[in-house]
């Protein structure tokens, strides 16, 4: 199959440094009778207009999945750890039977790798491992040498009872092995559902969220109404609740904590206080406090100086946002309307007879 159709046999992930490797290694798959999504070759031949679009239907159709990467910081950029970690979380779900691996030059060590990545086979990129690697996704193709080869069925006594034992021994290893995997925590930020905010507030876009797992933080950036994973959380820490800290302009978490599980996880978020405070100071142009001065915010809620000409009051979250209009009155004063922006904390206001 060509390389300019929509492949359904392998998927290659690779950063764009990385091109000249993804190409070399799937000019070989194809030599084979393998479809290939190399996007930087099938994505301009499919004369696609929504590049994301054509990768999300490939991702979703491809049967396998090789990460090819020169350095480790690729694996783990943005979106390649989407594409991959994708192709796991399906393959964990059951959705996907098919092999991932990784394909990396001689000069990284395995160890160094994510671990999600090394939870499964890694090879080094060498045209002599070529065939190894197609190997893990050419079952379909015709070569002899990845048809499998006629084993002789053994005529003993043992037989059954060796193949029982197994298959004991084999579902005994996938019981322990799976109660006691690690699990991945997909989790949403998103404002609280109770939240009756004014139209004029900043609505979110975005920030850094970080989870207390034991003794290690695990810190990741957040989009509006977009998903992001938290990969290989020990299973000991399923059901229990966790340190959580949001660095955010004008938001904040609910609580500081989070309840960990292996389904979505949905974080609220409310107003962080830094759009509630209205404060200052009035004096006549004399430099004297005015005292009882009327200040109504946006001619609505009403307070008043004190003795020192102070005022100041904390709004709740159905009235804060960037910018108020303050109304000062006062008996015997001139009124005066002013412009007042929440970052800009105190303002001081003079009042003419």
């Amino acid at each position: 199959m060509a390389e300019n159709q929509v492949a359904k046999d392998v998927f290659i992930s690779y950063k764009s440094e990385d091109v000249a490797l993804a190409k070399a290694l799937s000019h070989y798959l194809v030599s084979k009778g393998l479809s290939v999504f190399v996007s930087s070759q099938t994505l301009p031949q499919l004369g696609s207009s929504d590049y994301r679009k054509a990768i999300d239907s490939a991702l979703d159709e491809c049967r396998h999945m090789i990460v090819v990467g020169s350095k480790v910081d690729y694996l783990s950029s943005l979106w390649l750890e989407a594409e991959w970690g994708f192709f796991i979380s399906e393959k964990r779900a059951g959705r996907k039977k098919g092999n991932i691996l990784t394909v990396v030059t001689d000069d990284i060590e395995i160890k160094n790798l994510p671990a999600s990545l090394r939870y499964y086979e890694v090879i080094f990129f060498e045209e002599e491992n070529f065939e190894r690697i197609a190997a893990y996704v050419g079952k379909d193709y015709q070569d002899r040498v990845y048809k499998p080869k006629r084993q002789a069925i053994l005529k003993s006594k043992w037989l059954l009872p060796g193949i029982s034992l197994l298959v004991l021994t084999g579902l005994l290893w996938y019981y322990i092995n799976e109660k006691n995997k690690p699990f991945d925590a997909t989790v949403f930020v998103r404002p609280d559902a109770a939240l009756n905010l004014h139209p004029d507030y900043p609505v979110f876009e975005g920030g850094e969220l970080s989870l207390y797992i034991g003794s290690k933080e695990d810190k990741k950036s957040v989009l509006p109404n977009q998903s992001i994973t938290f990969q290989q959380i020990p299973i000991s820490f399923a059901g229990k609740r966790i340190g959580a800290k949001l660095n955010a302009q004008n938001w904040k978490l609910l609580t500081d904590t989070v309840l960990l599980n292996t389904n979505a996880i949905y974080i609220s978020i409310v107003p962080d206080g830094s759009l509630a405070s209205v404060y200052g100071n009035i004096k006549d142009g004399k430099g004297n406090p005015v005292e009882g001065c009327s200040i109504a915010i946006d001619g609505d809620t009403i307070i008043h100086s004190n003795a020192a000409g102070l005022f100041k009051v904390n709004l709740p979250y159905y009235m804060q946002k960037n910018q108020y209009i303050l109304s000062i009155t006062r008996r015997d004063f001139y009124s005066q309307k002013i412009d007042y922006f929440s970052a800009s904390g105190s303002v001081d206001i003079v009042l003419k007879h």
